[in-house]
Parts: structure tokens; sequence; C-alpha cells
């Protein structure tokens, strides 16, 4: 059996960061602050990041999600 559109892939927290090539805290930090896509809630204390969110906000340039400013006053 097989399916054309195959489910989004989920990332932790450390494959994210792999991905962005950056830290794990700043890719919880970007992931939490606004600058990039939320992470996803899939149970109690369980968080995963969807790779197509992030593929496609890295073809985009990394704008901020929030549209907010990081103005560090």
């Amino acid at each position: 059996m097989s399916s054309n559109a195959a489910p989004a892939e989920l990332l932790t927290l450390k494959e994210l960061a792999a991905l962005c090539q950056v830290s794990q805290r700043t890719a919880w930090q970007w992931a939490t602050d606004g600058t990039a896509p939320p992470p996803l809630k899939i149970g109690k204390g369980t968080v995963r990041y969807s790779r197509r969110a992030y593929e496609r906000w890295i073809a985009t340039g990394c704008p901020r999600i929030d549209g907010g400013r990081n103005d560090d006053e």
C-alpha cells in the first residue's frame, strides 16, 4: 500500500537545531519568541517542530512569524 501524500515530518529540538545549523538553545528561543514557527504540542510536556513549516520559513528568508520587531531595547 502506498500513499501519494506523506505525513508531515515532525522534528525534535535537536533535529531542528541541526536543520537550522544553530544551537538547540537558539532554535528553542526562535520557536518560542515569535521569530520562527512555534512548536507543536503533541502531548503533556512533549513538543515537535514541523519540518515543512521550517523549510518554508527558511526558503522565504526567515521572516519573524509574529510580525514583530527585534529592537534590542
